[in-house]
């Protein structure tokens, strides 16, 4: 069963990442990108999370993975370690606690999974194959960030404008999407060189 998409604020919000290897230090750098605040548990990290640990936002618990109490505060989990039973332990408790889990390439323990993302600024497209295949995600991630133009996020920020223009005086929503449907339509001919 495939599921729902959801994007969330997590800005300003702590996230805790159960492991230091390059798999988490990337799942935490993603979290970063959105504004998390980023609680990272590990007795040993990685290079990449090493470099990661150094970043505003970031606080590092050089130990094991401590149970429940670990997870009090956390808007979303997410376990990336090699231990079975620390993954398992860390998705049970986080059920327990109604709290969103993700551990990474164990599809059957995740109540999320994370998305490959594109982004440009506001613009934020996630890619998930509801577990089944990974790698493809990815894939469509890499060819929708080489189809879409770098300016993009201006491109949406003038979109946002016309929109709030056109309410303020009073247009119908048909009136809305047809403009906007124009505007977004050059924009796109434009990004395909067309």
């Amino acid at each position: 069963m495939p599921y729902f998409p959801l994007f969330i604020n997590i800005e300003g919000r702590r996230c805790l990442v159960i492991g230091g290897g390059a798999v988490a230090a990337r799942k935490a750098g993603a979290l970063l990108e959105y504004g998390a605040r980023v609680r990272i548990i590990a007795p040993d990290l990685s290079q990449e999370t090493a470099r990661l640990a150094q970043r505003e936002g970031v606080e590092v618990v050089r130990r094991v993975y401590g149970g429940i109490e670990d997870l009090r505060g956390a808007a979303l989990v997410i376990s990336a370690t090699h231990d079975v039973v620390v993954n398992t332990a860390v998705a049970h408790d986080s059920n327990e606690l109604s709290i969103p889990v993700n551990v990474a390439d164990v599809p059957a323990l995740c109540t999320f999974y994370f998305p490959a993302l594109v982004r440009r600024g506001e613009l934020s497209v996630g890619f998930s194959t509801s577990g089944s295949c990974p790698r493809l995600a990815a894939r469509f991630r890499e060819w929708l960030d080489a189809q879409l133009p770098a300016d993009s996020d201006a491109a949406l920020a003038g979109l946002k404008s016309e929109r709030e223009r056109l309410m303020r005086a009073g247009a119908s929503e048909d009136k809305i999407m047809r403009i906007l449907d124009a505007e977004i339509d050059k924009l796109l001919v434009f990004s395909n060189g067309a």
